[in-house]
This record gives C-alpha cells, sequence and structure tokens, in this order.
C-alpha cells in the first residue's frame, strides 16, 4: 500500500463523494476554533454496490473529529470501506484520527489536502501509509483549501481569514453621510449575508458603523439566532454610546472592543462595567493596528473574521494588505453626492482590477449581484 497524489482529481467517485465530506464541513464553519470545520464520509463496497456507512462534522467547539464521528457511526462496516476526508487526518497525540482510522481498518483514505500543521503535516498521510492503509490525495484540492482557509491563515501567519463584505450602490457607496440610515441591498441579498454571519466565528466592525446604524450585529434568521459569531469592535477612542443595542445585549451575546492607548480610562472602565471585554492595542494615524487586532483574535482561537464595515476600517485592510476574501455586493440603487463611498478608487481596483484577487463566484440575489473575490498573490 501507498500514497497516490492525484493532481487531476481522483475518479468521478472521488469527487462525488469528496464534494459531500466538503459540503459537511460548512456546517460547523465558525464553530470549531481553533481546530478546523472537516467532514468525513465513510463509504463501503465497490461499484454499484457502494454504500454510505459513516458520516462526520467536527463537533462545535472543535471535538471530536470529523473522522471519529463518521467511524462511531459507520462501526463493524468501517472495515475494508474507504474514508473521504477533507483535511489530512491528524497525526498528533494517543488518540489521533489517522490512528484511528488504521485501527477500524478502513482499507483507502481520500485526502483532499495536507494539513499545515506542523504537528500533522504530512505525518497523518504517513502513518496510515505504514498501517497498511491505501491513501490518496489531492482530490478538490482547491475546494477544500478554501473550505479551510482560516486553518491555513491561522498556521501559516498567526491570524484568522479576513472576508469583507461590501454592500455597494450603482454610483458606489455605503450608504449616505448623514440622515437616516439608507439600506442598500435587498431581502435576498441581506438573507445571504445572514448566512455568511454564520459561518465565522467573528463579525467585526469600526466604530463608524456602531455610531450611525447602531447595528446589533447577530445572525437573524429564523431558527439560527444561535449561530450568531462574536461581536468585535474597533473603537480607538471608546466611543461606543451608553445606548447602543450592542450594550444592551451583552447578556445574550458577547462583546470585544478594541481600544487605542489614549483611550480614556472612564470610558474602559464604563465598557467594562456594562459586561464588554476590552483589549487594548496599538494605534496608528488612520486607526488602530488591525494586524495586531487580527492576532488578538488568533491567540483567542478565532479562526475565520466577517468583516461588514465601514468604509475606513474596508480601506485600511486593503491598504495593509490583510484580506483574503471579498465579497462585493452590487445594487442597482443610487445614493447620490451625499453619499459615503465604498472605497476609493485605489482600493477598489487593487480588488476588483488586480492579479492580488480572483473573482470566483458571481451569484444574482434578487436584483442584486454578489460577486466573490479571493486572494491568489
Amino acid at each position: 500500500m501507498n500514497q497516490v497524489a492525484t493532481p487531476e482529481g481522483g475518479t468521478r467517485a472521488d469527487r462525488r463523494h469528496m464534494a459531500a465530506a466538503l459540503r459537511l464541513g460548512t456546517r460547523h464553519l465558525g464553530q470549531t476554533g481553533p481546530n478546523p470545520s472537516v467532514g468525513c464520509v465513510i463509504v463501503a463496497g465497490e461499484g454499484g454496490a457502494r454504500a454510505v456507512v459513516g458520516v462526520g462534522v467536527t463537533a462545535a467547539g472543535g471535538r471530536p473529529h470529523a473522522e471519529r464521528q463518521a467511524l462511531r457511526q459507520a462501526g463493524e462496516a468501517a472495515r475494508g470501506a474507504t474514508a473521504y476526508v477533507t483535511l489530512e487526518p491528524c497525526a498528533h497525540g494517543e488518540d489521533s484520527c489517522s490512528q484511528a482510522l488504521v485501527d477500524a481498518g478502513v482499507a483507502r483514505v481520500v485526502s483532499a489536502i495536507e494539513d499545515p500543521d506542523p504537528r500533522t503535516a504530512g505525518a497523518g498521510h504517513k502513518r496510515l501509509v505504514d498501517g497498511g492503509v491505501a491513501v490518496t490525495t489531492g482530490v478538490l484540492r482547491d475546494q477544500a483549501r478554501r473550505a479551510h482557509a482560516g486553518h491555513f491563515a491561522r498556521v501559516a501567519n498567526e491570524r484568522p481569514q479576513v472576508t469583507l463584505k461590501l454592500a455597494v450602490s450603482a454610483d458606489g457607496m455605503i450608504g449616505r453621510r448623514d440622515g437616516e440610515r439608507m439600506i442598500i441591498t435587498g431581502k435576498p441579498a441581506f438573507d445571504a449575508v445572514q448566512m455568511m454571519r454564520t459561518r465565522h466565528d467573528v463579525l467585526m466592525v469600526g466604530i463608524g458603523t456602531v455610531l450611525v446604524d447602531d447595528p446589533l450585529l447577530n445572525v437573524r434568521l429564523p431558527g439560527l439566532d444561535g449561530r450568531s459569531p462574536m461581536r468585535v469592535i474597533l473603537d480607538a477612542q471608546a466611543r461606543i454610546p451608553e445606548t447602543s443595542r450592542l450594550l444592551d445585549t451583552i447578556d445574550a451575546l458577547p462583546l470585544l472592543v478594541m481600544v487605542g492607548e489614549k483611550a480614556e480610562p472612564a470610558k474602559v472602565r464604563f465598557l467594562r462595567d456594562r459586561g464588554a471585554e476590552v483589549v487594548e492595542i496599538a494605534a496608528r494615524a488612520n486607526g488602530l493596528h488591525l494586524g495586531e487586532a487580527l492576532h488578538v483574535l488568533y491567540e483567542r482561537g478565532f479562526s475565520r473574521v466577517f468583516v461588514e464595515g465601514g468604509a475606513k476600517v474596508a480601506a485600511n485592510l486593503v491598504s495593509q494588505d490583510l484580506l483574503d476574501e471579498v465579497v462585493i455586493i452590487r445594487a442597482p440603487v443610487v445614493v447620490g453626492p451625499d453619499g459615503v463611498r465604498a472605497l476609493d478608487s485605489m482600493a477598489m481596483s487593487a480588488v476588483e482590477r488586480s492579479p492580488r484577487y480572483m473573482p470566483i463566484q458571481t451569484t444574482s440575489v434578487g436584483d442584486d449581484v454578489m460577486r466573490t473575490y479571493v486572494r491568489v498573490a
């Protein structure tokens, strides 16, 4: 038995079962940090008689791992079967998943991508091969890399993956400078963004968004309120109003506020008295040091950060080269000359027209168009 790399993508059956494993893994995105949300499908039999005998996804909180869940469901049917796993089975610890697969008598493991964690990084595949298991790697590698982007960012950069969402009017605005809050996109786009929130463990905005919109920053879809991510506010001067709905809802959903060294002590004490966690980080002329802010989130075990505003935070993320994915939702409405520009022309070009970001998906959501870009350089 040996390990076989399949850069061409494996057999049709391999791709079909790996796609199912990837779909499983998305169920717990945003809930398993610092571990990745892995999917596993165990298939027994051959040819037309093949049948799925076990499925698993990394549990909320990070354990048990997907392979353990799938093996438990498969029981004795796992012996001689093929396990499809979206990330190389872990090799560290006495209860490693690679050893569990060997002990269960699995005949073959199809792995989408090698785990970058140095505790595994090829060692999981080696343990399988040494245990007599045939290993095939690289099936749907690109899809798996994106599914586990938070894990890869943590290992490579010691920060979470960062996704920026921008809802942009036809004239390039994200809202009005003054007056009543303006909703740019329609209900289908709103629902799509709510689903994106459920797949991240942090939802981050700047203080400008808080002052203008007084948001709740929770998930507002029926039955999914329990999937709301941690709320993080970038607030260099601790300006969150005492009447903010963020503070009123701390008992239901935690709040982390990042402030600068020069924030007034009395305001910081007030936030802490209200139940917010306050962390002081370095400040720059144009706002808080975003690299340090992301490292703080990394140290707390977070893997996926969803940024929804405002314009200043978005521009700083672009200029500081801290974006991994950008979702731009363009609406047909026109805001006019009193609008707040989403990004200056240089920053928008850096996303939409430079080789650094590649468009991977364009979707119509009602009357709006949603385009997703991923970092490639």
